[in-house]
């Protein structure tokens, strides 16, 4: 494994630790001998990695203390990184409500934006990247990468130099979306049946400059979006088992 590797590597396992509360906020991370043993990497390595994570707020570096964990309010939660560890170390059960608030306070102001500012080759874009997904449709796969691109091209049109700095946030937000769907209910019949005329509405709001339709489009596409992964999230619930009746002795 090469340098750039054993680095995304050690990283991505300190961030797991820190996640998963192995080392809970205020606690101090072992040191670095021993995260060089834990990692089988060297001490530069894991100095790179302990200063990756202290650039993100997850752990705080003070001469002669060592690095300690911080609390999760001082990570930064809009970092892609951060994001995807928080989501994958986390059950989907903490983090689906925290999902869905983000996405409705981005998605429908980016759709309502979009259909006011939009050029008229942005509007032809989005059409054909609606047009893509529709023939995407048949293969799960395919459509996730294509309804990622159309939400990418709405977020460009809003013309607003902040939301236009979040689209690797947003990528990562309709991706996680499109993961915690996962069973077999994400599939081509559910597409057709509901994601696709949702993002047609969409579409055909923004590409006639209706910002209130845009807006509404794009709160029910979240809406549906959190139904579904609602029950994506129930179905994958371990089941207990039955209690047995306790038969007591005839008299």
């Amino acid at each position: 494994m090469n340098q750039k590797n054993l680095h995304a590597s050690a990283v991505a396992k300190i961030a797991e630790w820190i996640v998963t509360d192995r080392y809970p906020p205020g606690s101090a991370l072992p040191v670095e001998a021993e995260l060089c043993d834990a990692l089988d990497v060297s001490r530069t390595v894991v100095r790179e990695a302990i200063k990756t994570l202290s650039a993100k707020g997850m752990v705080e570096v003070a001469p002669k203390l060592g690095s300690r964990v911080l609390d999760e309010g001082s990570w930064h939660m809009f970092d892609p990184q951060v994001l995807h560890w928080r989501l994958s170390f986390r059950s989907a059960e903490d983090v689906l409500e925290d999902l869905v608030e983000l996405r409705s306070l981005l998605e429908p102001a980016a759709a309502s934006l979009a259909a006011l500012r939009a050029t008229r080759s942005e509007r032809r874009a989005i059409r054909r990247a609606f047009e893509a997904m529709a023939i995407a449709s048949g293969d799960p796969g395919a459509y996730g990468v294509a309804d990622v691109r159309f939400h990418k091209l709405i977020l460009i049109a809003c013309h607003n130099s902040f939301l236009t700095r979040l689209e690797p946030l947003l990528e990562m937000l309709i991706s996680t979306t499109l993961e915690l769907y996962g069973g077999t209910a994400w599939n081509a019949l559910h597409i057709k049946g509901a994601s696709l005329p949702l993002h047609e509405e969409l579409m055909e709001a923004i590409v006639a400059g209706d910002s209130d339709a845009a807006e509404a489009a794009a709160k029910a596409i979240i809406s549906r979006a959190h139904e579904d992964m609602a029950v994506q999230h129930r179905l994958r619930r371990p089941k207990t088992a039955p209690l047995m009746r306790v038969m007591r002795p005839q008299k």
